[in-house]
């Protein structure tokens, strides 16, 4: 009787303590094992992203270089052909700036090679994978270099020209070792795979043979070489990696390791747990059924209810008592086990919530950084372009007012030496004459006078003072050349000043002294009398390009009219002339660069363009009526005193 109790106790409850703590531990182990592989593949995840993010930055500061570079003013050398191999020059430079590990080639508007960073390559055009796709940086996948060994990509985009809106000059295009990119992707660790394309094909696979149509459908799972793998997918990093899909692969035993570990403790927990209590039923086995049948109840009803909460009575001291209190123990162990759970659980959720957090800020701090950076690019280029300019107009005016020195003393020596030649020619005369009234034998008399006749001393008298009048008269005249072209040139005015635009004009009308003179009647209406603040030097190549156009514009003779006047915040300078005048079909386009209606050879059709940028740089415009075979009236407006955002660039 004893026996049979005691083996149906003992059977009962190993029956109920194996089952309860099995699905207990089933649960565990399933909640611990979903949390554990949920961690292990956002962290992979998160690895993927890392790597994706440090190809992003390093393609993307590429492409925010390339963009610069692409809008440097030595770009529109291309539109020669490099002559004077400026653009190969910046692009070597550039290189060795920025530690390039691949090449830059610059193509023309033709696709043709015209300058790279490394040596010439005769003959070479813009391969078919290296077209521009847009206006923007366009990011050119893996591919075999085609002008150059090794596997490469290449990041592309198209140029302008800065003198003229819109009018392209050709193509810009960095290449990058794909070795460089795998070394950014390869590291400890995990392996990373990246993939593109429709369907997929493999750029980097990290040694590995994996299944790319597996990749393709984002399996968590998947075997690569016989081996099976737990794997993380970044997101789109960035635009230049719209078609990249980069995964982070780790091998499948290692990441199951810590479940694995949960389960044998699990396993060891319930056979420690087992042991002593299957003992203790055998011995209890004897006793009374009645704590038995109490501690059964107990057990049904924690099986039924699922709660931990539940603990068996004590009824003393004696076996059953003990036996009660270690079952009370093993209830107490599993609802510990589900409470550590429970916050393992929350502590994930929290760390998750916090992982955002973190990503959150970290994009807000790139993008306050990419805006710095925009503002000192910004900066940067209105720096570059006054420095340009400035440069351009100070060795303008150095080199005239060197000429105008160089020529200003010989010229004064000339021109102080007349007066002296003058006095010593009429002296000479004057002896001759004085020769001539002296007394002499008659025969004396008659070789004088023959001799006196022979030389023809009244034309040579008559005609040295015309020679010298006229020779003072050139050499005054060239003084005031070189007076005025001095003036002109204003190499001390690099800056705003205040200036009289009517002496820039008189100046202008001084050096165009030759095509006027015994031609054209000049008229001046000098209205505004004021100074002006405006960079002189920049305006005086104004007036030179209107006036001589003017001047061009009449064939034979005509009339110029010049007038000066103040409206408003604004001074005014009309040139009108009688010439032929400007076609209706040509007038909207005078003043775009290379435009002319000259024969070849005689303009370049990018004075009048030049022009209106200096006018619209000093807050002002030029306007143009015209009539066909009645001349044309240029007038141009700009500020008396320039607004704080303009004339900042001389």
């Amino acid at each position: 009787m004893n026996g049979s109790i005691g083996r149906k106790l003992l059977a009962s409850f190993a029956g109920i303590f194996f089952i309860t703590y099995i699905l207990t531990a089933l649960v565990v182990f399933s909640g611990v094992r979903s949390a554990m592989m949920k961690a292990e593949t956002e962290a992979l995840t998160r690895l993927a992203d890392q790597r994706a993010e440090l190809v992003a930055n390093r393609l993307g500061g590429v492409a925010t270089n390339l963009h610069a570079w692409s809008h440097l003013d030595v770009m529109n050398d291309l539109v020669s052909g490099d002559v004077d191999k400026r653009v190969a020059r910046t692009l070597a430079s550039l290189k060795e700036q920025y530690g390039l590990e691949g090449e830059i080639y610059a193509f023309d508007a033709q696709e043709r090679l015209v300058a790279s960073s490394t040596a010439a390559l005769a003959q070479a055009t813009l391969p078919a994978v290296w077209r521009p796709r847009g206006d923007a940086p366009a990011l050119i996948d893996a591919h075999a270099n085609p002008l150059g060994p090794g596997q490469i990509v290449a990041l592309n985009v198209p140029m302008r020209a800065s003198f003229a809106a819109g009018f392209p000059l050709g193509s810009l295009v960095v290449t990058l070792p794909w070795s460089g990119i795998e070394k950014l992707l390869a590291g400890r660790g995990p392996h990373v795979v990246v993939f593109a394309g429709t369907p997929p094909a493999l750029l980097f696979a990290d040694g590995l043979a994996v299944d790319v149509a597996a990749l393709a459908r984002h399996d968590a799972r998947l075997e690569a070489g016989g081996a099976r793998y737990v794997a993380g997918y970044a997101g789109a990093a960035s635009a230049f990696l719209a078609g990249w899909r980069i995964a982070a692969l780790e091998d499948a035993q290692a990441a199951e390791q810590p479940i694995r570990s949960a389960a044998v403790q699990l396993v060891a927990l319930g056979l420690a747990l087992a042991l002593p209590i299957l003992l203790a039923v055998r011995w209890l086995s004897r006793r009374l059924t009645e704590p038995v049948q109490a501690l059964t109840g107990v057990v049904a009803q924690i099986t039924r209810s699922g709660d931990l909460s539940a603990r068996a009575p004590v009824s003393g001291d004696d076996e059953m008592g003990t036996l009660a209190r270690a079952f009370n123990g093993m209830a107490e162990n599993l609802q510990s086990t589900s409470r550590e759970r429970e916050r393992a659980m929350e502590e994930l959720a929290l760390l998750n919530k916090t992982l955002e957090q973190r990503v959150g800020e970290r994009t807000a701090a790139l993008e306050a950084a990419n805006s710095g950076l925009s503002g000192a690019l910004a900066k940067l280029k209105a720096a570059q372009g006054q420095l340009v300019q400035s440069e351009k107009m100070a060795s303008l005016g150095q080199l005239v007012a060197g000429v105008a020195h160089e020529l200003n003393n010989p010229i004064g020596f000339i021109y102080a030496n007349f007066p002296h030649l003058e006095e010593y020619t009429n002296e000479l005369l004057a002896l001759i004459d004085s020769l001539r009234a002296l007394s002499l034998d008659p025969a004396q008399q008659a070789l004088v006078e023959e001799k006196i006749r022979a030389m023809d001393l009244d034309f040579i008298k008559e005609d040295t003072v015309k020679i010298i009048r006229s020779g003072k008269s050139g050499a005054a005249r060239i003084k005031e050349i070189v007076s005025s072209l001095r003036s002109f040139s204003r190499l001390d005015e690099a800056e705003l000043k205040s200036v009289r635009l009517e002496d820039g004009i008189d100046d202008t009308l001084a050096l165009l002294q030759h095509q006027i003179r015994n031609r054209i009647a000049v008229t001046k209406d000098y209205r505004l009398n004021e100074p002006v603040l405006c960079f002189a030097g920049q305006i005086n190549q104004v007036f030179m390009n209107v006036i001589h156009n003017a001047i061009q514009a009449m064939d034979g003779s005509g009339t110029l009219a010049i007038a000066t006047w103040r409206d408003g915040d604004f001074a005014c300078v009309s040139v009108a002339d009688n010439g032929k005048g400007i076609a209706p079909e040509v007038l909207g386009k005078i003043f775009d660069p290379f435009f002319t209606t000259k024969k070849v050879g005689e303009g370049t059709g990018l004075g009048l363009s030049i022009s209106y940028g200096i006018v619209e740089k000093h807050g002002g415009r030029i306007d143009v009526r015209s009539e066909p075979g009645k001349g044309a009236t240029f007038t141009l407006s700009i500020r008396m005193r320039p607004q704080p955002t303009e004339g900042t660039q001389p």
